[in-house]
This record gives structure tokens, C-alpha cells and sequence, in this order.
């Protein structure tokens, strides 16, 4: 079976603890439309998210990560 990938980078505007971000990370991986998520090291203001276009867009996405109540924004696709 085939699937749909893209990719997306979402700027995070806070500074964020290690726990913080492995959290958001876990949070988004929780999606089924979501193939990954992570932060690298050494750039926690950005998060690297692959995902299934045909099941949710970019901007659910972001929605997504604003819910948790962090501020952001999409920088990449």
C-alpha cells in the first residue's frame, strides 16, 4: 500500500524545556495522520513533521500544535 507523504517545519516561538518539546512531539506523533514528528538537536525552535496530505493539511497541523498552547508558526512545506 502506498502513502502519501509531506512534510511540513513549524517554527515554535517559545523556548521550550527538553520535556516541553519530547511532549509536543508525542502529542503529534498521537495523530494517525502523522507518519513523524521531531525537533532536532541543537534547533529547538523548529519541528520537523511528516504526515499523510490526503489525511490532514498543514494547517491542521499547526492547529494542532497551537492547541497544546504553544505559539507557532508553518515556515516550511
Amino acid at each position: 500500500m502506498d502513502i502519501s507523504m509531506a512534510d511540513v517545519m513549524i517554527h515554535i516561538d517559545e523556548t521550550l524545556s527538553a520535556e516541553s518539546l519530547k511532549k509536543l512531539e508525542e502529542t503529534m506523533r498521537e495523530d494517525e495522520c502523522v507518519i513523524s514528528a521531531g525537533v532536532p538537536s541543537g534547533n529547538a525552535h523548529l519541528m520537523l513533521v511528516a504526515y499523510n496530505p490526503e489525511c490532514v493539511a498543514a494547517a491542521d497541523i499547526l492547529a494542532r500544535v497551537k492547541s497544546t498552547g504553544v505559539h507557532a508558526e508553518l515556515v516550511g512545506m
